[in-house]
Order: structure tokens, then C-alpha cells, then sequence
């Protein structure tokens, strides 16, 4: 695996040819050996890889980047942790952002190119009294993948949306450079701008969009942002706003066929 051109991120880097899951075997190297900052895991093939809420994420072996970053950010308070996800999900935008036009974040972490999935972000944190001291960032990155299992949705990738196929190592390097840049940010304390770059650019923002809740019923809201606990904030009809955490809400996307789908 190249080296990429960084101060700490993704210069130790992990290789396997297959594995359970990047974030699982991250967080076995911090509680064994203490890995250096910005050490990554990587693989061609997951055997048991992870999406938010334990969804399952799909990769055929060596089309895709499948990757975790360790880090350290003991400053952080456990109330702030929602930072995480944002910078990790604006290094991903940012990268995706290079290929293909229409990007966008949607919340919490997953990335969107118009109406369809290509990348998903897992952050694990391990606390220490009110700081994180140590987080897994886990992200899939659909690139050279062209064919999906028909019970996901609405799936695509770099080589679907640019008709050409791309370097796993080229992008791999490109994703350490914008994630260390982002975390950089965070650590020098410009919390605010990582904020609203990421409100910016936060799929259907100030748009209507459909919701399930946890008891299977499906309401509409238009998008107001996001809070500082990392809750979506949803304007309903009567102009009243009301916060969610992603595990209280499932957002739901049309498809062409016209049948929603997570």
C-alpha cells in the first residue's frame, strides 16, 4: 500500500487480504498495543462489516476501499463525540466530492451522490470518565463495485457515476489527507466552522423529506440541521422543531420506482 503524503494518518497502515472487519480488529491493536495516531486498518474483504445500528455492509473483495482509522483525541468530551462524525464524514465528502458533482452528507454519516448511497462511516469510541480516549473511524467507500445485492436500495459507486474505474491507493490517499486535515481542525478547537461546513452540506437540508419512527409510522418534516448532541432537527407541519437521534428515526429516500427504502 502506498504511503500517503500526511504528518500521522495512514502512515502506519494494516494490511490484510481478509478480515472479520477493520473496526473490530482497530479496536483489538488499541487494547493490546497502543497503535500509533492515524494508524489504519485496511483490507480487500470484510467477512463481518458493520454500517450504523449493525447493519450489514456489502464489498466485493478488492473493489472497494474498506479501511478504520485510530485516534486519540483525549481532549474531546463524550458530550462532543458528534465531532467525530462530522469530521470524518466531511474527509469522505470532500474525497468523493473529487470525482462526481451533487455530494452530499446524509445524516448522520452516510455519503450521497443525488439519491444513492456510496460510502458509510462506523465511529466506536472508547471513554475515559467525560473524554473520549481513543475513537475507530470505519468507513466503506464504494469505488470499482458495479453490482449490488438486490436488498440494498439504492447503492452506488465512483465507477457507476463516472462510466471509468479508479485506484483504491489513489483514493486512499486522498481520504488520509482530508481526514488528518479535518481532525487538525478539530484539535486546534474550530469546532464552529467544522459545524457549518458540515450543515452545508447536509443531504435535503431546508427540503421535505419522509421518516419512520420507532413505531413503524411514517410522517414527513422538512430538515432544519443538525444540534451540537448530533440529533436531526425536523420541522413538522405546524412549524414546531423536534430533535432525533438516529437510532429514534429511520430516514426514507423514493426511489424511481417509487417505494421508499432506507
Amino acid at each position: 500500500m502506498v504511503t500517503p503524503e500526511t504528518l500521522f494518518t495512514g502512515k502506519n497502515c494494516i494490511y490484510f487480504k481478509e478480515i472479520d472487519s477493520t473496526n473490530i480488529n482497530a479496536a483489538d491493536l488499541i487494547a493490546k498495543t497502543s497503535p500509533p495516531e492515524g494508524t489504519c486498518v485496511i483490507t480487500d474483504f470484510q467477512t463481518a462489516g458493520n454500517g450504523q445500528i449493525g447493519r450489514f455492509w456489502h464489498s466485493d473483495a478488492g473493489k472497494n476501499l474498506l479501511i478504520s482509522y485510530i485516534f486519540y483525541p483525549n481532549a474531546l468530551k463524550v458530550k462532543e463525540q458528534f465531532l467525530l462524525n462530522i469530521i470524518s464524514s466531511l474527509a469522505v465528502y470532500d474525497v468523493v466530492s473529487f470525482f462526481v458533482k451533487n455530494v452530499k452528507i446524509k445524516w448522520p454519516n452516510d455519503i450521497y451522490v443525488n439519491n444513492k448511497k456510496i460510502a458509510g462511516i462506523l465511529v466506536q469510541n472508547t471513554l475515559r470518565n467525560d473524554n473520549i480516549k481513543s475513537t475507530v473511524i470505519g468507513m466503506g467507500l464504494n469505488i470499482n463495485e458495479t453490482s449490488f445485492p438486490s436488498d440494498i436500495p439504492n447503492p452506488t459507486s465512483l465507477t457507476i457515476e463516472t462510466n471509468a474505474s479508479h485506484s483504491i491507493e489513489d483514493v486512499f490517499c486522498r481520504l488520509s489527507t482530508r481526514l488528518e486535515y479535518y481532525y487538525l481542525k478539530l484539535k486546534s478547537g474550530k469546532t464552529s466552522e467544522l459545524k457549518a461546513t458540515y450543515q452545508e452540506a447536509l443531504f435535503r437540508r431546508d427540503d421535505e423529506a419522509h421518516f419512520r419512527d420507532g413505531n413503524d409510522v411514517v410522517f414527513k418534516g422538512t430538515i432544519k440541521g443538525v444540534n451540537d448532541d448530533g440529533k436531526i432537527l425536523i420541522m413538522m407541519d405546524d412549524g414546531s422543531i423536534h430533535a432525533f437521534g438516529f437510532r429514534e428515526i429511520s430516514f426514507l429516500i423514493y426511489t424511481d420506482e417509487n417505494l421508499f427504502c432506507k
